[in-house]
C-alpha cells in the first residue's frame, strides 16, 4: 500500500474505534499495516473513489490463514463490507475472520454471508490495588529467581520459551525474532514490565533436565510480559490506562511446579506498582482452566471477539 493509503486506513480505523467504542483491528494487523504484500494481503474497498474499508489477509491460503476488516461508519451499509469479506474468502476460501467485540452489525455480516462462529477469544479485566503489591502473592518456589527482560541478550531464550509453551497455539507460538523486535520497537514496549524467571541449576537437575549430549536445557522457565498502552482505556475509568496482561507463558519442562499463579502475580505488582486502576488479559473461550484460574484471580469477561469461517 502507498503511504497515502496506510494513513487513510488508519483513519478508518480511529473512526471505527470511536463509533463502536472498541477497535475492529487488532494488535498484528495494525503492526502489519505498512508490511509489504509479500507478508500479508491487503485488500482495499472504495466508494466514489474514496477508499471506505479495509481487510488484511495474513497467512497462507489454508485454515491457518485469518483477516479482519474495518468500514469507516460513515460508509457503513453500503456493500463495503460484504465486498471485502467476499474477496477475503475468493483469495483465502479457508480463512478465518476476527470480528471484535460481537457487534450487531458484524454478527449481521457473518451470518448473511453463511459464516459459522469456530472461537472466542474473553478480554477479562480486574481492578488493581494495594493486595497486589504484597510480596507473598509473587514469591516463587524455591530455585527459581526473576528478573526483567534485556534486550539484546534474552531474545532467543525468550522464543525458545514462547515456542515451547504456545507450540500449539495458532498465532502466539509461532513468533520469530522479526514480530519480537517489532513489538520491541514500539512505544510502549517497557523491558522493566517483561518479567522473566530463571531456574538455577539446582532444579534443573532435579527436573532431570540437565545439560544431555550438549543439548543445554532452557534458562528461562516462565515469563510475564505486561503491556501499557495508553490506547488501552480503563473499563471503569475511560480517563485513564489499563495495564495488560500481554502473554503468560511456562515451559512446559517446568509445569507442574507452581509456577502459573505466582509469575501471574509478579505482573500484577508490576502494573499495580504503576498506579494503574486494572488490568486487562486475553484468552480462548475454550481454555477454560485458564478461564477459571482467571476468574479466581478476581477478572471477569468484559468483552468477547469472536472468529468466523464458512460453515461446512
Amino acid at each position: 500500500m502507498t503511504s497515502a493509503e496506510v494513513a487513510r486506513v488508519r483513519e478508518i480505523q480511529a473512526a471505527a474505534t470511536a463509533a463502536d467504542g472498541l477497535s475492529p483491528l487488532s494488535e498484528q494487523p495494525l503492526l502489519s499495516l505498512g508490511a509489504p504484500s509479500g507478508r500479508v494481503r491487503h485488500l482495499l474497498g472504495y466508494a466514489a473513489e474514496r477508499l471506505t474499508g479495509y481487510a488484511q489477509l495474513d497467512g497462507p491460503t489454508g485454515p491457518d490463514a485469518s483477516a479482519e476488516l474495518v468500514v469507516d461508519p460513515a460508509a457503513r451499509r453500503q456493500g463495503t463490507g460484504r465486498a471485502l469479506l467476499d474477496a477475503v474468502f475468493e483469495a483465502a476460501p479457508e480463512a478465518r475472520l476476527w470480528a471484535h467485540g460481537r457487534l450487531p452489525a458484524a454478527e449481521a455480516l457473518a451470518t448473511s454471508a453463511g459464516l459459522a462462529a469456530v472461537r472466542e477469544l474473553h478480554k477479562m479485566a480486574r481492578p488493581l490495588g494495594a493486595a497486589d503489591l504484597a510480596p507473598a502473592a509473587s514469591a516463587l518456589p524455591e530455585g527459581f529467581t526473576a528478573r526483567a527482560f534485556e534486550p539484546g541478550r534474552d531474545e532467543q531464550a525468550w522464543l525458545a520459551t514462547n515456542a515451547a509453551a504456545f507450540a500449539h497455539h495458532p498465532e502466539q507460538g509461532r513468533l520469530t525474532l522479526a514480530d519480537l523486535e517489532e513489538r520491541m520497537a514500539q512505544p510502549w514496549f517497557d523491558a522493566a514490565g517483561f518479567i522473566l524467571v530463571e531456574a538455577d541449576a539446582t532444579v534443573l537437575d532435579a527436573a532431570g533436565i540437565s545439560p544431555i549430549g550438549g543439548i543445554a536445557a532452557p534458562r528461562v522457565a516462565a515469563f510475564h510480559w505486561t503491556k501499557v498502552d495508553p490506547e488501552q482505556r480503563s473499563s471503569v475509568d475511560p480517563a485513564q490506562t489499563a495495564g495488560e496482561v500481554y502473554v503468560v507463558g511456562v515451559h512446559p519442562a517446568y509445569q507442574g511446579r507452581g509456577l502459573g499463579r505466582p509469575v501471574t502475580a509478579l505482573g500484577l505488582a508490576h502494573l499495580a506498582g504503576l498506579g494503574l486502576p486494572e488490568v486487562v488479559l486475553y484468552v480462548d473461550g475454550d481454555n477454560q482452566a485458564a478461564i477459571r484460574t482467571y476468574t479466581g484471580l478476581g477478572f471477569r469477561s468484559i468483552m468477547v471477539d469472536v472468529m468466523y469461517a464458512q460453515a461446512v
